[in-house]
């Protein structure tokens, strides 16, 4: 005997119309979100993210000194670090460090100008070199220790872009010569670019990494005399009385140099100059012992912060991003290496006898 079956009674055409509707706007959203998700990962824009980095002990793991007596204190000077991007980053990391308080998000031709990646890291090793000369000479010339100058080298440290130089110099080029004659400073190289007249067909010799390359350069006018458009400055070789070395690894830049000297000054020093407690500091130095300002001073007070530092030395003029990136720490602005050594006195450190000249970059 056979039962009659039972079907179900069909959809309504409205239903099903409605469901195909929704299963095409899925797939669709699906479909961008995959292809947003890849270009986002894919798609690098010209920005340069600044993030906070370390804060380094100058232990004498770091800073080492042969010929003279040296100290061990339980007070310790912090180096500052800030992490920057070396490439352009992608749309995801751009997004979030846009969205993070730690983070700065920078333009690159602000931060590059026309230089590339490679250049700028070369720039900043030399940079690095001579922060660490610079410290060691101010260091030693305090502690009475005769420092004899050995030689210069004029260093293009920034090239104008769009302007005579731009896509034929580089960033971190050392010019030996002008036309033929030996220079050695940036005053050397200024002096011989001005005397040549506007629109002069220009002969350089550059030391490029290890190579010596030649440049050939269409100088602009300036009123009534030639440029290149382009920033040198003076590198200053030393002999130091002691073997002097300060290991930093792959870090560059110059704006450790006062950490350094300070770290220098009181590893050959009897008394403790923090007072015991850690004490964090950025800013280049000058030959004169004068302190220069430095980037990333946000980024390293949030470093500085949160490392316990008692306090942060800054040089003049960028206290009040130290403390607004920074509430909770005690920010001090110094000028010169005697304002970061009376600083630390007033801190409990032990102060250290002191006194010295300057060289500041000139334009071509």
């Amino acid at each position: 005997m056979s039962h009659p079956s039972a079907e179900p009674p069909p959809h309504p055409p409205g239903r099903s119309r409605r469901r195909r509707v929704l299963q095409t706007i899925a797939t669709v959203v699906g479909t961008l979100l995959v292809v947003a998700a890849v270009a986002a990962a894919v798609i690098h824009v010209p920005y340069v993210i600044e993030s906070p980095g370390a804060a380094t002990p100058l232990t004498s793991q770091v800073v080492t000194v042969s010929g003279a007596r040296t100290y061990q204190h339980r007070g310790q000077l912090l180096f500052l670090t800030v992490q920057v991007t070396t490439s352009d980053p992608n749309l995801y990391s751009y997004a979030f460090a846009s969205l993070s308080s730690d983070d700065a998000v920078v333009g690159k031709q602000d931060v590059l100008g026309c230089a590339s990646y490679a250049a700028d890291a070369r720039l900043n090793t030399l940079l690095m070199d001579d922060s660490q000369n610079a410290a060691k000479e101010v260091a030693l010339r305090r502690l009475g220790y005769p420092v004899t100058n050995t030689g210069d080298q004029a260093l293009v440290l920034d090239i104008a872009c769009g302007g005579p130089s731009d896509h034929h110099l580089q960033e971190g080029d050392i010019i030996t010569a002008v036309d033929g004659h030996p220079v050695s400073s940036a005053d050397d190289v200024h002096q011989a670019v001005v005397s040549l007249a506007p629109h002069a067909v220009v002969h350089l010799t550059v030391r490029r990494g290890t190579q010596t390359v030649p440049v050939t350069v269409h100088s602009g006018r300036n009123g009534s005399a030639a440029f290149l458009g382009i920033i040198t400055q003076t590198l200053t070789m030393w002999h130091f009385p002691l073997d002097l070395r300060i290991n930093t690894q792959n870090i560059g830049g110059p704006s450790a140099g006062l950490a350094f000297t300070l770290a220098l000054i009181s590893a050959l020093s009897p008394g403790d100059v923090t007072g015991g407690r850690p004490v964090a500091v950025t800013g280049t130095i000058n030959p004169d012992g004068t302190v220069g300002q430095v980037g990333g001073i946000p980024q390293k007070a949030i470093t500085a912060q949160r490392s316990g530092a008692v306090a942060m030395l800054v040089p003049s003029g960028q206290e009040r991003d130290a403390r607004g990136a920074a509430p909770h720490l005690q920010v001090i602005a110094v000028k010169t290496v005697d304002d970061a050594l009376a600083a630390l006195h007033r801190l409990g450190g032990v102060p250290v006898a002191t006194g010295t000249p300057l060289a500041s970059p000139s334009a071509q």
